[in-house]
């Protein structure tokens, strides 16, 4: 970029240029750009001076690109649209346009999509779109209108509204379940097959925490199928590969369904919660508000 300016001196003459080469008139380039016709014209004469060559043909008042204006015309027409489109997209990511959702794939897959035909049926007009993430991202400077996070509900600079409480039970497929039979005690469950999620950047509970809850001590042999994404967990666990932690907002429709039952008779509630948030600096749109209320209006 520097390169450039020292080339042209002014990243202002590339506007000139490309307004005057469109529109064949600096006149026209001059109402345009709301500057005066001396101005655009003395731009670029300068812009032809700092490189050396010549852009225009001037035959009185009619102007003409040179062949050398004509192949630059292209490119500096590309690169100034292309600048152009970044900038509105970045102005209208997450405020208005559209309204953009941060959720695990877990929460998309199990808590959303199951839901997303009432929403669509209610909201036609709303452009919604999931971001599925393993981060809690900036939502500001994301561009993010909404996002999902477990926690307190307490983040600086954030407005939030639990929910659902995180209520963790231990489950397994039907099958597993009748090729295993019941596991009646905590002892015989921590000799199950334990299917653990290792997330890479956020913190979620393990077996360690659900069983200290109850006061037992469990010691991971880490022999068992380890996995960094719930939504595998799930998946894993459905295929009757072993035994996963149950979120309760996420895996209450599997277990109404029959496609996963309750292990033992034992609930974890951690006195933690899943919590919708929004920036306090940014005002939501009017989609987003109505996307947020919609969410809300399912909430456990």
């Amino acid at each position: 970029m520097q390169n450039l300016q020292r080339m042209i001196e002014s990243l202002n003459y590339l506007a000139s240029f490309e307004a005057s080469a469109r529109l064949l008139s600096f006149t026209k380039a001059a109402e345009e750009l709301g500057v005066s016709q001396p101005a655009v014209s003395q731009s670029i004469r300068r812009m032809e001076e700092a490189i050396g060559i010549r852009l225009f043909k001037r035959n009185h008042r009619i102007i003409s690109l040179t062949d050398a204006g004509a192949a630059l015309k292209d490119d500096v027409s590309l690169g100034l649209g292309q600048i152009e489109r970044s900038i509105k997209q970045l102005q209208t990511r997450g405020r208005g346009k559209h309204v953009t959702l941060s959720v695990s794939s877990a929460f998309a897959h199990y808590w959303l999509v199951p839901r997303l035909q009432d929403f669509r049926s209610r909201h036609p007009g709303i452009d919604l779109r999931m971001q599925q993430t393993d981060i809690d991202p900036d939502l500001a400077q994301e561009g993010i209108s909404l996002a999902v996070w477990r926690g307190n509900g307490n983040w600086k600079s954030y407005e939030s509204v639990l929910l659902a409480r995180e209520s963790i039970s231990a489950l397994a497929s039907p099958a597993w379940l009748e090729k295993n039979g019941e596991i009646d005690s905590l002892d015989a469950l921590k000799k199950c097959s334990l299917i653990t999620l290792e997330e890479p950047h956020r913190y979620r509970p393990e077996w360690k925490d659900f069983f200290a809850a109850f006061g037992e001590h469990y010691k991971d042999n880490e022999t068992g199928l380890r996995l960094n994404d719930y939504a595998l967990v799930l998946q894993a666990g459905l295929a009757g590969e072993g035994v996963v932690f149950g979120w309760q907002h996420i895996t209450q429709q599997l277990v109404d369904a029959g496609l996963l039952v309750q292990v033992g008779n034992w609930h974890w509630n951690s006195g933690a919660g899943f919590y919708l948030v929004w920036s306090k600096n940014v005002n939501l749109s009017q989609d987003a508000i109505t996307t947020r209320d919609w969410i809300l209006s399912h909430k456990d």
